[in-house]
């Protein structure tokens, strides 16, 4: 790349943001003997590396939080996220001290929050050679994958010049490198020079959510809702805490901080009390219905509704459940809350020995749209529950057609046929593309197993079995390997498998056909 353009590039990553996020002031224009200095140091450096800098401005000079992360489910920073889109950590993380960034949950179909300017910070001071200098030399180090070299050279430059656009790209660097203290001290640093940016707060709560600092969240999210202008505003910010929340792995802390704001709050278009309710349900509250019942009162918002019909059938409360959600098929304006709507209330049915039900409700929404991809799966598992494998093969080579990635469609047509003992060849090769596709799904390699035994060959099914077994302690797949330990004459550990399947789940149906057919008593 020319040094010329590259310069340009740089200057305009330290420049003022798109037109609409606010008027900043950009940086002094570089005097001629700066831009000349600086010119002919970045020239040494790209000898060495070698390689082309990429572009270094992006939404008005920074690269959003988020897709830095690698995340593609939120807007870009200067998009005025909700707090589940701003990004957060990922457990998986390389470093020691925290989490990593992909773990502050992002949420589709978020309802907007108040627009704000981005409240950045540029100083009135002049571009110095030496600053420009170090601000190529960190985007080199990044693009070659020194991201915590890049991070702290940042972070200096942002303490010594006060521009907060500074600390901002530090953040995303950071959030790019999944290294918890960094991003935690790079946003801290990005809130500290521009404490009026929106961006910057939604950063900040989604780190703290994600490395349990309840306490500083709860702060930053107090003021936030203080400051919100009108109730769907609040409500905006109740739905992305909601998500976030449901991530965290300490149900009661959540469940403390939500209570809290609410208390604090004002009305939010049910979705505080839509939150205080799934919150509920996920600690195993024994006052979790009478909230959802209180939740479903006020809540506006159809996506909301169907949480709380979710968490209903949660705790074995069909009916809080039945009538919510065929409102929601009636009214509901967007086809994904319909369908999940109706595969909701086909499993309320199932569970409630509706199950013709419940299939001739999938059954007439198909024959409305035979293509609606998303219910033909759930259509074609109905039908086969009531033995009706023609039809449940038909709409399960139809979803192979319009999805011929999608490998539980394979494993789900194949262990039909392997598990009533019939055109075992073809159920094999269903099982195999299925196992290409997912081959580390339990239940995929629990139906090669299965149809391994059917097909006689019991030591290869053992291992199949014995390594779904490991992956997923699942009753089912405990049923299937204890037949497989029973037909080998190891009859201790079969029982002992069966016995744990029962405790599990004392009605399955897979156990008690498995014992009946075995004659075996437990």
């Amino acid at each position: 790349m020319p040094i010329a353009l590259m310069i340009r590039r740089i200057t305009q990553a330290i420049g003022p943001p798109a037109a609409d996020s606010g008027s900043l002031r950009p940086l002094a224009r570089p005097s001629a003997s700066a831009v000349a200095a600086a010119l002919l140091l970045p020239v040494a450096a790209c000898l060495v590396v070698l390689f082309p800098i990429r572009a270094l401005a992006q939404h008005g000079g920074a690269v959003s939080a988020l897709h830095a992360c690698g995340l593609d489910n939120g807007p870009a920073l200067d998009e005025s996220p909700g707090v589940g889109d701003a990004p957060g950590l990922d457990a998986g993380s390389s470093a020691d001290d925290g989490p990593g960034p992909d773990d502050a949950p992002g949420v589709d179909d978020s309802p907007a929050e108040p627009e704000s300017s981005s409240g950045e910070v540029a100083p009135a001071q002049e571009l110095t050679a030496s600053v420009l200098f170090q601000l190529i030399a960190a985007e080199i180090a990044a693009q070659s994958g020194q991201l915590g070299s890049a991070v702290q050279t940042m972070l200096e430059l942002a303490r010594q010049t006060g521009d907060s656009r500074i600390a901002r790209r530090a953040t995303e660097l950071a959030l790019r490198e999944r290294v918890f203290a960094r991003a935690l001290a790079a946003a801290e640093m990005w809130r500290k020079l521009a404490p009026e940016s929106t961006q910057a707060v939604l950063v900040l709560e989604n780190l703290y959510l994600a490395g349990n600092r309840l306490e500083e969240a709860g702060k930053l999210l107090a003021r936030r809702l203080a400051m919100a202008q009108d109730e769907p505003g609040r409500a905006g910010i109740w739905f992305n805490l909601r998500q976030a929340l449901l991530r965290l792995d300490k149900p009661q802390a959540a469940l403390g901080l939500a209570e809290q704001l609410a208390r604090a709050g004002s009305a939010a278009q049910g979705e505080d009390q839509t939150t205080l309710a799934v919150l509920l349900v996920q600690s195993g509250s024994s006052a979790a219905a009478g909230r959802i019942a209180e939740a479903l009162k006020l809540a506006e918002r159809h996506a909301s509704r169907l949480e709380l019909a979710q968490s209903a059938l949660q705790i074995k409360r069909q009916d809080l459940a039945q009538l919510p959600l065929e409102r929601l098929i009636r009214e509901a304006d967007d086809r994904q809350v319909q369908s999940q709507a109706l595969l909701l209330l086909a499993q309320l049915m199932r569970e409630s020995e509706r199950a013709e039900e419940g299939f001739q409700l999938l059954d007439a929404s198909l024959a409305r749209d035979p293509r609606r991809v998303e219910l033909l799966y759930d259509h074609a598992m109905a039908a086969e529950r009531l033995n009706r494998l023609e039809v449940a093969e038909k709409s399960l080579r139809q979803l192979i057609e319009l999805r011929p990635k999608h490998a539980h469609a394979y494993n789900a047509l194949g262990y039909a046929l392997a598990d009533r003992n019939i055109r075992l060849d073809e159920a094999q090769q269903l099982i195999e593309k299925a196992l290409e596709l997912a081959p580390e799904d339990p239940h995929i390699i629990d139906s090669m197993g299965w149809v391994l035994y059917r097909r006689g060959n019991l030591e290869g099914a053992l291992e199949y079995l014995q390594r779904a077994y490991r992956l997923q302690a699942d009753a089912e797949i405990a049923v299937h390997l204890g037949e497989v330990l029973w037909k080998l004459g190891r009859r201790d550990e079969a029982m002992e498998l069966w016995r744990n399947a029962r405790r599990s789940e004392p009605g399955n149906a897979v156990l008690r056909e498995t014992l009946g057919r075995l004659e075996v008593s437990l």
